[in-house]
């Protein structure tokens, strides 16, 4: 059987298109706000008369309208909990976790489910990960560097330590961190990378002998250094502004809609302070991500013209670097409305410029951070989708040292392989990973099954192939094609 092409049902993604992370914040409209503030004074009330149980319920029904609502919501819907549980209050059982699952395909509503968990059982690092993750996911930034710190805390305090859990922590975090970084909030960025670093230093306490955690450390205590110095550089940025006008336009700064109006003011201003500060690379960034926030093609040339120009001037190539996302991100919109408006073969073309132009942006970030192995993942992912395999095989055996893509890397590993007809090493690197990865059912597990499954398919291993296909249709019945594949197996 011939293998299939790299392109096709690629993992995390619904066509040839890689990934474009959006950093902006969750919106939560002024209607919801309002409901969800309803929802919040009741809830109040019934802690008020210790009817615990129907005021998590009312906190949960206001967070699922905002469930960014630190304040109003999480916090007190913690105390609540906390309250019923010194009362005597029963754990979820399982009929509970089913009911509020948190793998539902709605980050806030899996969310949402995680908060009503941890609020009847609050020492749980499982119900508090099951919030932080989806928090992540949903970009709901303010709540997820709420909980993070609760998360690490009950971590400390399970009875049987979770090494792999400390990891995962700081991975949310720095995914966070990037997030805000992005958006100009250095305060929040440096919270984030910090609760990281905490993290780890509690995982290095639980297993000194780990070698590979002393790489993680520094290249998170960099990225830290870094932001650190362009925050205490922009004078703080945030922290440093006193008055109530300068306060107002960095709230209206992070507002995705904008009048027209206030919109050029803010691009103006920004203007102003980039060219009184122009060795300052934070009042480049902000004036940046003025100018591209409305997705205008003209706007988003000069922001690029810009920051290529500033890479000429200071060889600092995160200039660079952010002026190649900008043209990347420009590239994929232009796909999607080709896509929209019914022109398949313009957006194939589109999008294979597009993939063209990443390959290459990648390749040279990989040149200029050779030990970022993150960065090296994303160069060989890249490449599995030009079908060069042989020169994503040594990236990914690289870059599969960060336990963060350390399972991704394994299911490109194998496909790679399989691509190249070696179906017994395909096999076998997809087993192994299966066989370390923690969970049995989510999007990763069901592909480095499916894969396992294919390659023992056509490496003549059909009661294998059959085994392993049975284990996927036990958790997914109708995943991909794996019905047909075990009638064909006889």
């Amino acid at each position: 059987m011939a293998a299939d092409s790299p392109n096709a049902d690629l993992p995390g993604n619904a066509s040839v298109e890689p990934i474009d992370p959006a950093v902006a914040r969750y919106e939560v409209t002024e209607a919801k706000s309002k409901s969800a503030k309803r929802w919040f004074e009741q809830a109040k009330k019934l802690v008020d008369q210790r009817n615990y149980d129907y005021a998590i319920k009312s906190y949960v029904e206001g967070l699922a309208l905002n469930p960014e609502a630190v304040e109003e919501g999480l916090m007190p819907l913690r105390g609540c909990g906390v309250a019923r549980w010194q009362t005597g209050g029963k754990k979820p059982g399982m009929r509970d976790g089913m009911k509020y699952s948190m793998s539902a395909k709605d980050p806030v509503k899996a969310m949402v489910n995680a908060a009503w968990l941890l609020a009847h059982d609050p020492q749980s690092s499982e119900y508090a990960e099951g919030l932080l993750k989806n928090a992540n996911k949903a970009h709901c930034d303010h709540a997820a560097l709420w909980i993070a710190p609760i998360f690490l805390e009950n971590l400390k305090n399970d009875k049987k330590a979770k090494p792999k859990k400390f990891t995962a922590l700081k991975d949310y975090c720095e995914e966070v961190g990037d997030r805000c970084q992005a958006r100009g909030e250095l305060a929040e960025g440096l919270k984030a990378f910090e609760i990281g670093l905490e993290a780890l230093a509690a995982q290095q306490a639980v297993e000194p002998k780990n070698r590979d955690l002393g790489n993680i450390i520094r290249n998170l205590s960099t990225k830290l250094t870094i932001l650190r110095g362009n925050y205490q550089s922009a004078d703080s940025f945030r922290d440093s502004v006193q008055d109530s006008g300068n306060q107002a336009r960095l709230h209206d700064q992070d507002r995705i809609v904008q009048s027209d109006e206030r919109q050029a003011e803010l691009v103006q201003l920004a203007l102003e302070e980039m060219e009184a500060n122009p060795e300052v690379e934070a009042k480049v960034i902000a004036y940046v991500n003025l100018l591209i926030k409305d997705e205008n093609d003209e706007r988003e040339s000069q922001a690029i013209k810009l920051l290529v120009n500033k890479y000429k001037e200071t060889n600092n190539y995160r200039f660079k670097q952010r002026a190649d996302d900008i043209a990347i991100r420009q590239m994929g919109r232009h796909a999607r409305i080709a896509r929209k408006a019914g022109d398949d073969e313009k957006y194939k073309s589109l999008m294979k410029r597009r993939l063209t132009f990443e390959v290459g942006a990648y390749k040279e970030r990989v040149a200029k951070y050779p030990t970022d192995l993150r960065l090296k993942y994303e160069y060989s992912r890249r490449l599995f989708q030009v079908s060069k395999f042989d020169d994503a095989i040594p990236l990914l055996q690289q870059a599969r040292s960060d336990p963060k893509v350390r399972h991704s890397c394994a299911l490109y590993l194998g496909r790679c392989f399989f691509q190249k007809g070696l179906f017994s090493q395909a096999a076998s690197i997809l087993s192994d990973a299966i066989e370390d990865y923690e969970l049995t059912d989510d999007d990763m597990a069901k592909e480095l099954n499916y894969w396992l499954g294919r390659s023992q398919e056509d490496n003549k291993d059909s009661a294998d192939a059959k085994k392993t296909y049975g284990k996927l249709l036990q958790v997914d019945y109708n995943y991909r094609d794996v019905r047909d594949r075990i009638e064909g197996l006889g």
